[in-house]
């Protein structure tokens, strides 16, 4: 005897079996919804470092390249920052490429600056959930 004939003889699918499956049904419902969520709850937002405070300047001051490495593509790198500003960046004959070659960097200690573009506030911007805390993004996830 299969399991259909089974069924059909105890009487077909009733009100508890209907029940228990909408029961079992809602809980994945509102899951799927919740990982679709993500996609727009945790962008990854611009940032950079917030640069150093330097004595008698307020770091509106102070042009950004003196205190953050560029990257590649000429943008401030996301993860690091001079352990001390390069003034001789604001000369007219700074460098080459506008970079200080072999000054020495240090991971962000006072927190990042995030520019508002595609996505202004963020799981990922309100935690800090970048550079060496990017692991945790998963954990946000769940």
């Amino acid at each position: 005897m299969s399991f259909v004939e089974l069924l059909a003889r105890l009487g077909g699918m009733g009100r508890f079996q209907v029940t228990y499956v909408a029961a079992l049904a809602f809980p994945l419902l509102m899951l799927a919804s919740h990982n679709l969520l993500q996609n727009f709850t945790a962008g990854i937002p611009e940032h950079h470092c917030r640069p150093r405070p330097v004595a008698n300047n307020s770091i509106g001051d102070i042009p950004l390249f003196v205190t953050i490495p560029s990257d590649d593509h000429h943008r401030p790198q996301r993860c690091r920052r001079y352990v001390e500003p390069q003034w001789h960046l604001l000369e007219t004959n700074g460098t080459a490429n506008g970079t200080a070659n072999g000054a020495a960097t240090e991971p962000c200690r006072d927190g990042w600056t995030y520019r508002d573009g595609v996505f202004a506030h963020t799981i990922i911007s309100e935690w800090d959930l970048v550079c060496e805390s990017k692991k945790l993004r998963q954990v946000a996830h769940m």
